[in-house]
């Protein structure tokens, strides 16, 4: 089995994962593209066709979102604002698409150039963070 065939399972489990490391870098647009970088090297590894590697980015980023939104559901119970969540899912969802393609398309290009395209990605997530907060 091609260890990228995972990456969706890995996408869902990170920001479990990553949220103890934000807690004490609290750079969420730092820590999160590099993790999707990580994913997007994952995919790259088993040299699937370029669409294949598109679609699973896709899969990547919008399962990384819905995680980071049940996660982020825990936290709304405690704040009790449910419209938040909607923005939220309806905001983030499209971001963390948009910002794994970022990845992958610099990936796809040299595998070296994934630092590029994590640094890009880290810019777009800081402005939307900028602009949504």
């Amino acid at each position: 089995m091609k260890l990228g065939l995972l990456t969706p399972l890995f996408a869902i489990a990170a920001p479990f994962l990553v949220w103890p490391i934000e807690y004490y870098l609290p750079y969420p647009f730092v820590v999160e593209e590099i993790v999707k970088g990580l994913l997007v090297l994952l995919i790259l590894k088993d040299h699937f066709s370029k669409s294949k590697s598109i679609t699973l980015a896709v899969i990547a980023g919008a399962l990384f979102a819905f995680s980071e939104s049940v996660f982020y559901l825990i936290n709304i119970f405690s704040t009790g604002n449910g419209n938040a969540l909607f923005l939220r899912i309806l905001l983030t969802t499209p971001l963390h698409i948009i910002t794994t393609l970022i990845i992958m398309l610099f990936g796809l290009k040299k595998r070296s150039y994934i630092v590029f395209g994590v640094i890009v990605s880290g810019i777009v997530h800081y402005i939307f963070n900028l602009l949504v907060a």
